[in-house]
């Protein structure tokens, strides 16, 4: 079996998972760049920032703030 490269929003999920709480949005984004080892300049925050809106496993908390709720995924449907 091939495995797949990790996404931002995998990274995103993985973050906030160790951390157990919400996670200021430049924070987290500084963080995926580091884990993947991308330029911390603003075209890949922007880019990392774009992937993470699109994917709605994670969830916008207000104030800049994201979080990652296991119980809203729905696997196995």
């Amino acid at each position: 079996m091939v495995s797949r490269k990790k996404s931002e929003a995998d990274w995103a999920i993985e973050i906030m998972e160790e951390k157990k709480e919400p996670i200021f949005y430049k924070d987290l984004i500084k963080e995926i760049a580091d884990k993947m080892g991308r330029k911390k300049d603003d075209y890949s925050l922007t880019s990392i920032y774009t992937r993470l809106n699109m994917d709605n496993r994670l969830d916008y908390q207000g104030d800049g703030y994201w979080f990652y709720d296991v119980n809203r995924v729905r696997t196995g449907v």
